[in-house]
């Protein structure tokens, strides 16, 4: 908050509320509109408004504002009241400085909580642990090592096609294409039985080309690959993009 300066006081508004609490500085001697005009310079000065810094402004300029009012303008006496004037006015002074006070009060209860709250004492430990959920279906136990031992099952259960004489022919399953096959089924059934779909290879090489298309396909995120128990079949399970739509 900007410092105030006028013919009989120079500081900040807090010493000026200090002092005509303590009677020390009589509030008809002080230029209220000259405080607020300063304090209006200031902020059109910094060209930013301190919300709090406002508020606290206002509600100590109210509270001197009333003071002022009841101790310039002249009050009739209530019919019947015996009390003088005087000590009217005392008591209206006690009921500003109780109010002055109470502000007081409020003011170092809520910088009290800002020291709480940056020393991060608003946070409370956890009076028990979370619950313990059962783990779900995952890839726990399914590794590149498994799905060799799988592969390689498969490829000892088919025996080796004999060696053809004359003219060798390339075999004409390549890996997009095995890619795409296995993509396609994903898409229209959701989930494959990875041991059937090597089981289905009529050669060697249609074992291996569909090994590295299930792994590309598994690196590239397009399916899962799960195992309900140990040494069970794998599934491939097609990701969210690849799922097949329902009506």
């Amino acid at each position: 908050m900007p410092e105030i300066r006028l013919p009989v006081f120079a500081g900040p508004l807090e010493l000026l509320l200090h002092l005509i609490e303590r009677n020390d500085l009589d509030i008809t001697a002080v230029s209220l509109v000259a405080v607020a005009d300063q304090y209006l310079a200031a902020i059109h000065r910094d060209g930013s408004v301190d919300t709090d810094a406002l508020a606290e402004f206002v509600a100590i300029g109210a509270k001197l504002l009333y003071l002022k009012s009841r101790a310039l303008l002249p009050r009739p006496a209530a019919e019947g009241s015996s009390a003088p004037a005087s000590l009217e006015d005392d008591a209206v002074g006690e009921e500003l400085v109780g109010l002055l006070h109470e502000y007081r009060r409020f003011r170092q209860a809520a910088e009290e909580l800002a020291r709480r709250q940056a020393a991060g004492l608003r946070v409370y430990p956890r009076q028990a642990p979370p619950p313990e959920l059962p783990p779900g279906p995952g890839l726990d136990g399914v590794t590149l090592e498994r799905l060799r031992q799988i592969m390689l099952e498969v490829l000892n259960r088919r025996p080796a096609a004999a060696v053809p004489r004359g003219v060798v022919r390339r075999d004409p399953v390549t890996l997009a294409q095995r890619l795409a096959d296995i993509r396609d089924r994903l898409t229209r059934f959701g989930r494959l039985s990875f041991r059937a779909l090597v089981a289905e290879a009529r050669t060697r090489l249609e074992v291996i080309v569909s090994f590295f298309a299930v792994l590309e396909l598994w690196k590239s995120g397009a399916c899962e690959v799960r195992q309900e128990r140990l040494w069970g079949d794998i599934e491939l399970v097609a990701a969210e993009s690849l799922q097949p739509a329902h009506a």
